[in-house]
């Protein structure tokens, strides 16, 4: 089950937002993000979606998180915008299900025209305040089977794992083989998680107990010698989830090598992991609040999807619907930009509704996805918006730049590096230097710099501005911004701290690193896909009565960039990666410039 709309008029500060969600060419769902300053709505849409999945969950099974006959999100004319006399939703999901929502002021009698924007408005009786319906009860037998097959998921803005320094007296911690309730009214799959830790275990000891006791085959066969060779191998379904869980811990703890797992005595069941026989954790409780919140979400769909009635040989088999209010809660930058985005991608049927006050999150999921990958929606205005206009983008890099820990991060930036530092604007101009560099016989002198995505020119700036004052007078090898032709900044020195430009060159692409493709090398790439590039035809405009001839323009398709880099960089010849000489100029005159 996918949501596929969402309209909310007159919703707390949401005057109107008609929200369509956009699927893949293989039909998946992308990622859907809210963004917006604190009380514009972002929990207030969620809580909706999340109200419309509980709902679903209660018409089929009697665990339900709610009572039967209960709603999850209050109800109350308190919700309606000031001013207002009403409010309204619509939750539009997959396979035709729906929900719909009403509430008043003042009795519908009491209005003198029908407010015909709510398409149910003759469902409401004459003395209400208030309306509420769905299409769950008459499609109970598709609604069963769609909830059985798939996963739906919410963690609130207050969910939270116990620390690893909590004294537990009473060893509430320990895990217990799952018990789980086999009637058919029960699904045994809470939609609202909070601190699932510890159900996670269970489930995770039922799985390492089938994997290596149940599932452990021996093969025997002769070696060369006559011998009888013997190999284990553990083959079956608990193997196959254990598997995708074994590498999501490798990338979490950071080291690469074999998982291996513990298990503490019977009285006390703990969970613990090695990687290469170096145990890494003896108890998953032990975990930092970030690196536990990462598992929770990673563990809690697999989980779920595990326990009802699908086969799960592969993550890319798990379908259905995750919301996550604050999805950045508890998270470092580092989670938030790198593993976050990485979690999200090994989940490509499932779709995940996210709020977020993150800037680096974004760029995190920019990079993975690229813009046109997800979507963004900034409440409460509704509009689909690019990251780059996320009203809190400056705010928090500022705070951020200003904060204790983004000094540290320099510091230690300046203090690991051993070589000159090259900031370049983003991940492809790094990837189309590196080629560039081995077809135009530069190699040697691009390996003398550490090449570093600056994230955009704004984030080049902000160097800039930091580190031109006295601040640079700790940066121990020279660091060179290289901006791209169309950022017209001028050359300049601060000891060791350079900032240059690329020229720019007579080419149709007159923006970004492209601009060092000529015009054949580009028509040769959009012959290949002609996505690639934007055109705009050579047309005539008239302004007071005068007439004006513009040129045909090419511009890069946002979205193909990536595309764009990767086919070059495997296709292009030396011929078409020529200009960048002009870069290895610049890095050969800095390596060679005398600090002032």
């Amino acid at each position: 089950m996918y949501l596929k709309r969402l309209v909310l008029i007159n919703t707390g500060p949401i005057e109107h937002a008609a929200i369509h969600c956009r699927f893949g060419e293989e039909g998946h769902p992308k990622p859907l993000i809210f963004v917006g300053q604190n009380g514009s709505g972002k929990s207030m849409a969620t809580a909706h979606v999340v109200s419309a999945l509980i709902a679903a969950h209660g018409t089929v099974f009697d665990d339900s998180d709610v009572e039967a006959g209960k709603i999850y999100k209050l109800r109350s004319s308190s919700y309606i915008r000031d001013g207002e006399e009403y409010s309204m939703s619509e939750v539009h999901l997959s396979d035709e299900f729906s929900v719909y929502e009403a509430q008043l002021r003042k009795k519908k009698s009491d209005f003198i025209e029908p407010l015909e924007i709510y398409p149910k408005w003759n469902d409401i009786k004459p003395n209400e305040h208030s309306h509420y319906s769905s299409n769950f009860p008459n499609k109970y037998d598709d609604l069963k089977d769609c909830l059985n097959k798939s996963t739906h998921i919410f963690f609130p803005p207050n969910r939270f794992e116990d620390p690893a320094w909590l004294n537990e007296i009473n060893l509430k911690n320990k895990v217990n083989y799952a018990s789980l309730k086999n009637y058919s009214n029960f699904s045994n799959r809470p939609v609202v998680n909070y601190a699932p830790m510890r159900d996670l275990q269970n489930w995770l000891l039922d799985l390492v107990y089938d994997s290596f006791a149940l599932e452990r085959v021996r093969y025997v066969f002769p070696n060369d010698h006559g011998e009888p060779n013997i190999v284990d191998k553990r083959e079956g379904s608990a193997t196959k989830i254990l598997e995708p869980i074994e590498e999501f811990i490798t990338v979490l703890f950071g080291k690469n090598g074999t998982v291996g797992w513990s298990i503490g005595p019977r009285n006390h069941r703990q969970i613990g992991v090695a990687i290469d026989g170096v145990m890494v954790t003896s108890n998953l409780f032990q975990l930092s609040t970030g690196q536990a919140v990462l598992l929770d979400l990673f563990l809690a769909i697999i989980r779920d999807f595990d326990i009802g009635h699908s086969q799960l040989t592969q993550l890319s088999d798990i379908e259905g619907m995750v919301v996550v209010d604050e999805i950045d809660l508890h998270l470092h930058t580092d989670l938030q930009h790198d593993l976050l985005p990485k979690i999200i991608r090994l989940f490509p049927k499932i779709q995940f509704i996210l709020t977020t006050h993150s800037p680096l999150f974004l760029i995190g999921m920019e990079k993975a996805f690229t813009p046109d990958g997800f979507q963004l929606i900034e409440l409460p205005a509704g509009l689909e918006i690019e990251a780059e206009r996320f009203s809190e983008f400056e705010a928090a890099y500022k705070h951020m730049k200003e904060s204790a820990r983004f000094q540290k991060d320099i510091r230690d930036r300046i203090e690991a590096s051993q070589k000159p530092v090259l900031y370049l604007e983003g991940a492809t101009d790094i990837d189309y230097v590196n080629v560039a560099g081995k077809l135009l016989g530069k190699a040697d002198l691009v390996d003398k710099f550490e090449l570093v995505d600056a994230v955009g020119y704004p984030h080049l700036n902000k160097i800039w501005d930091t580190y031109k004052t006295h601040l640079g007078a700790a940066i121990q090898q020279k660091w060179l911004l290289l901006y791209d032709c169309d950022t017209g900044k001028p050359a300049s020195n601060k000891g060791n701290l350079f900032r240059r430009t690329i020229a720019k060159q007579d080419h149709k692409i007159e923006t970004g690193i492209e601009n060092l493709f000529s015009d054949a090398t580009i028509q040769k790439a959009m012959a290949h896909k002609p996505e690639f590039v934007d055109v705009t035809s050579e047309h005539v405009t008239v302004e007071r009565g005068v007439e004006t001839k513009v040129p045909e323009t090419w511009k890069i398709n946002r979205c193909e960039k990536r595309n764009l880099c990767d086919w070059l960089c495997e296709n292009g010849t030396e011929e078409d990666f020529q200009s960048f000489a002009l870069v290895f100029d610049i890095l050969e005159e800095v390596l060679a410039s005398e600090v002032l």
